[in-house]
């Protein structure tokens, strides 16, 4: 078949190639190039870690977690509470502590409640979680994706100028920390959120302004904590 070097023609479509010669073809170079793709490793990763192209997962599985995480949500907040409680058996211990806090109890609670989420999502379990703990998809998902969402029509509903943005996530170590939460608290709202009551995203809400720096709510297309600071437009 060979390989096309002549210039593009509008609405033909094309086939082979690699990364390079595309690049090549438009005139343009990493980020200019939001790559669409479903598979991690093949899609995702190899045009990441190659041109340093944006990159948009496909997960159709996510419109079920989406489902099972909202009708659910009391199984969460179960495991979370297990979580916490398990922590304060351990708070007021120390190296010089002999005493050793008996666990099986809280460690047999969690182990039923996440035996119980992994059956609402089917035979497989969830794809993005274990409990509360991430899967290796999960992972590799928010380090190498842009963007992901059940499927790309979503984009459908955000205008092109939209500003993605992922939502503020902490480290270990600040979460320890409880500054500018009580600031919050007064001020009626709290971070990552639009006005009291009122969730950026959702009906009836304002929009985020174009170009803004905030995030948004709406969960049809999400933005991955990916370690990086983009302050492109979309």
């Amino acid at each position: 078949m060979g390989t096309y070097t002549g210039p593009l023609q509008h609405c033909a479509v094309y086939s082979g190639g690699s990364s390079d010669l595309v690049c090549d073809l438009l005139g343009v170079k990493g980020k200019d190039i939001l790559y669409v793709g479903d598979h991690i490793f093949g899609d995702i990763l190899k045009s990441k870690k190659r041109q340093g192209w944006r990159t948009f997962l496909v997960v159709p599985e996510l419109a079920r977690e989406l489902q099972v995480w909202t009708e659910k949500s009391e199984l969460f907040e179960e495991l979370r509470r297990l979580d916490l409680l398990l922590a304060e058996l351990y708070q007021d211990l120390d190296s010089s502590s002999s005493e050793r806090p008996d666990i099986s109890s809280i460690k047999h609670q969690i182990q039923k409640v996440t035996r119980e989420m992994d059956l609402c999502y089917g035979k497989m379990g969830s794809l993005f979680r274990c409990g509360s703990r991430q899967t290796l998809f999960a992972s590799q998902l928010m380090r190498y994706a842009d963007l992901y969402a059940a499927s790309f029509i979503n984009f459908l509903y955000y205008p092109f100028s939209y500003l993605f943005r992922a939502a503020p996530a902490l480290m270990p170590h600040e979460s320890t920390v409880e500054h500018g939460r009580l600031d919050a608290a007064e001020a009626g709202t709290a971070p990552g959120l639009g006005r009291p009551g009122r969730q950026v995203g959702d009906e009836g809400a304002e929009p985020a302004p174009r170009g803004s720096r905030g995030h948004r709510a709406n969960p049809v297309l999400l933005q991955a904590s990916n370690g990086k600071e983009d302050e492109d437009e979309a």
